[in-house]
């Protein structure tokens, strides 16, 4: 999972070809590490992850319209193609992300 600190490094991953899963959490947040952990190590290698602290980037986050932590989210070609807030499961993402690569 890489880290993306700026808006600019946000577009150009979530612009892939390729769908990409995006962790949107703060430094304050408790229940965002051991998420990000379980994205972690079910995903990476698998598809490419990131993590965005949205502490640094209010902006993005209110052109997003995140207003809770964590949310995780898949992106395809640059747009956002499902949205999973605070209370889910792992199981629910790979799902989501299976049905999107059936298409692929």
């Amino acid at each position: 999972m890489i880290e993306l600190k700026s808006k600019e490094d946000f577009f150009i991953f979530v612009s892939s070809n390729k769908p990409v899963l995006v962790v949107f959490s703060t430094y304050d947040c408790v229940i965002c590490k051991p998420v990000k952990e379980k994205v972690v190590s079910r995903f990476d290698g698998f598809i490419n992850t990131a993590n965005i602290y949205l502490d640094c980037l209010k902006e993005l986050a209110g052109e997003l319209s995140i207003f809770n932590v964590p949310v995780v989210a898949i992106f395809f070609e640059g747009r956002e193609v499902y949205r999973f807030v605070r209370v889910f499961s792992i199981d629910e993402i790979e799902k989501k992300l299976n049905r999107i690569l059936e298409f692929l």
